[in-house]
């Protein structure tokens, strides 16, 4: 698989977690005991550390093999 595709995987996962992440924000938001508000937080930084992974990761693959600004297309081993 190309480095590009993969990079492209992990933007198109990185968009879930963000959606799943406004979620439960506004889940967070709408209730009521604190005890779920915690829980929902705890979750939310759980994703914040994920979707941060996710777009690095991305990142790094999208330019992996760049030298000097010229991309040379390369495949995953």
């Amino acid at each position: 698989m190309e480095l590009c595709k993969m990079a492209q995987e992990y933007r198109r996962n990185t968009a879930l977690l963000e959606l799943r992440k406004k979620q439960l924000l506004a889940a967070k938001r709408h209730a009521k005991q604190y005890e779920v508000k915690y829980r929902l937080m705890r979750r939310i930084r759980t994703l914040n550390e994920m979707i941060n992974e996710s777009r690095l990761a991305a990142f790094e693959m999208e330019n992996y093999y760049e030298k000097e600004g010229a991309y040379v297309g390369r495949t995953a081993v």
